[in-house]
């Protein structure tokens, strides 16, 4: 028995917001595919259109500001205009395929190559309507726990790309001269 213990209440309080602080609603979305309803909704697309092309992703979008994101997705008006508010996007793709694995390291030019799909899938991004970019980083894993691969871009800067497993070079993950490279990701 603990003698000696004093009966104690934990009382945690809720912040409560600022002016002009920005509280989204609750709504039903799936986080595993983006931040908002509207990022989620355009990661899903995105991870079923590389599915289209037999390459097996799993796609998240994190966009910022998060504001625009919470847009009524049946007006078509409403969610184009919301993508164009968009500065930010954080796009996460993950595989645990052997064939996306080894597809992706197969491409042209090596890392030049991965650089490349990386691009591409910000490109399709932008073909969705994010057209007002000002950073975006593309997160490249292998599993769900190894990083592969990170693009980041901003406006002022260009592309930088850093492979972080020396492309599993002497691996058994390491291509075959047969291996066919992964297509360039298609716009849903």
């Amino acid at each position: 028995m603990l003698s000696g213990c004093a009966d104690f209440t934990v009382v945690a309080a809720t912040p409560t917001p600022g002016p002009g602080s920005f509280v989204p609603p609750p709504t039903g979305f799936n986080h595993r595919f983006g931040n908002t309803p509207l990022s989620s909704k355009d990661g899903f697309a995105l991870e079923r259109a590389l599915y289209g092309q037999e390459v097996f992703w799993e796609v998240a979008v994190r966009i910022e500001p998060l504001k625009p994101g919470y847009v009524q997705l049946s007006d078509g008006p409403a969610v184009a205009a919301a993508r164009g508010q968009v500065t930010s996007i954080l796009l996460v793709i993950a595989t645990e395929d052997r064939l996306t694995i080894t597809g992706l390291l197969a491409s042209k030019g090596g890392d030049a190559g991965q650089k490349r799909y990386a691009e591409q899938l910000l490109d399709v991004l932008h073909v969705m309507g994010y057209t007002n970019l000002q950073s975006a980083t593309v997160l490249i894993y292998f599993t769900e726990a190894d990083e592969h691969a990170r693009l980041d871009w901003n406006r002022s800067t260009g592309y930088t790309f850093s492979v972080y497993d020396n492309d599993l070079r002497g691996s058994n993950l390491t291509p075959k001269p047969a291996t066919t490279p992964l297509p360039a990701p298609a716009a849903p």
